[in-house]
């Protein structure tokens, strides 16, 4: 179809919207099976650009900064590209690409699958995927007498570890600690007794000030919660266990972000029948959506326990297995 031929009105407006671009004579199509375009016509070819191409050269897909995958806990995880056109930006997702952040820095403060990209308008680069891992500098455990437990002759226990393993390197703190400590050689370990909360929680005279100076000293980067097998479940809701167990987890937030320290906070159930302690622990944890290690898998298990023992007392801890499954549960959390 020729429009100044056919359309002769029409042909008056594209001659001054050519006029306008500096252009003489008419506008036509260029459908090859139309009539030829009249020689005083000035040809315009329309090209058609698809949704997401943008139009322009393909984008360079970004790249992460850091070379390796495990990474100190809150560090930021860099996202950098190479040739960053101008009105681009780089987008990184947490969630396999369900949805997306702008943004080109990302904390490390737990185990997270990255995907990033470049985006400009709708054209978008090919994607870059990486598995980062936080690992640990200072770790403090607070527990119990699985945690450790001194020489007691009268019971029939002789070792300085966590009580019925057989040796310091088989209990659950050491197993977890050299496992740890691939991510991080250097880290460092600080035990805290919580027999104390345990004991005397919702009592008027006890009070959670015994956890401030490992806080303040220590500095711990990862906490770890192991205690409730002393809890007894009649006194679960007489003395409010759910409500100290709350505040205990507030108070050592609270204490390390004072001091500036940003902290994960592990916490495991029980390895007894401690129904009650146990839905106290799990309620509270999940509120404060921190990571649970759930050992009910164990409880009652004969082959987890160290029936060699005389004494009932030390015979009701874990043994050498018990310890490792433990450790086992706990190390999931950091994979």
């Amino acid at each position: 179809m020729i429009v100044n031929k056919l359309f002769p009105f029409f042909k008056i407006q594209f001659f001054i919207q050519c006029t306008i671009l500096g252009l003489l004579g008419c506008l036509c199509t260029t459908n090859a099976l139309a009539q030829p375009c009249d020689p005083h016509c000035v040809l315009i070819t329309v090209r058609r650009i698809l949704p997401g191409s943008g139009g322009g050269a393909a984008l360079a897909a970004p790249s992460f900064k850091q070379s390796s995958n495990v990474i100190p806990f809150g560090d930021t995880l860099k996202i950098t590209s190479p040739s960053l056109p101008a009105g681009a930006v780089i987008e990184y997702s947490k969630d396999n690409g369900s949805t997306w952040t702008t943004g080109d820095q990302v904390v490390i403060d737990n185990k997270v699958n990255i995907v990033a990209r470049v985006r400009l308008n709708q054209q978008l680069s090919p994607l870059l995927q990486g598995s980062f891992t936080p690992s640990y500098q200072r770790m403090l455990v607070i527990g119990n007498s699985i945690m450790s437990h001194g020489p007691a002759p009268d019971l029939g226990w002789y070792n300085f570890n966590g009580m019925a393993a057989s040796a310091p390197e088989k209990d659950f703190v050491h197993l977890l600690t050299a496992r740890l400590q691939t991510l991080n050689p250097t880290m460092t370990v600080q035990l805290q007794s919580g027999v104390g909360i345990e004991l005397d929680f919702g009592k008027p005279t006890y009070a959670m000030d015994e956890f401030d100076q490992p806080l303040q000293s220590f500095k711990p980067d990862l906490i770890l919660i192991r205690l409730g097998e002393n809890v007894v479940d009649g006194d679960v809701s007489s003395r409010n266990f759910e409500g100290q167990f709350r505040q205990l987890l507030d108070r050592l937030k609270q204490v390390s972000t004072t001091n500036g320290q940003l902290v994960q906070i592990v916490i495991t159930t029980t390895v007894w029948d401690r129904p009650l302690a146990d839905a106290a622990i799990r309620k509270v944890t999940a509120e404060k959506a921190y990571p649970l290690v759930d050992l009910s898998s164990m409880v009652g298990k004969s082959q987890y326990f160290a029936s060699q023992y005389a004494n009932p007392g030390v015979a009701a801890h874990p043994n050498d297995a018990g310890m490792q499954q433990i450790s086992d549960l706990i190390w999931v959390k950091f994979q």
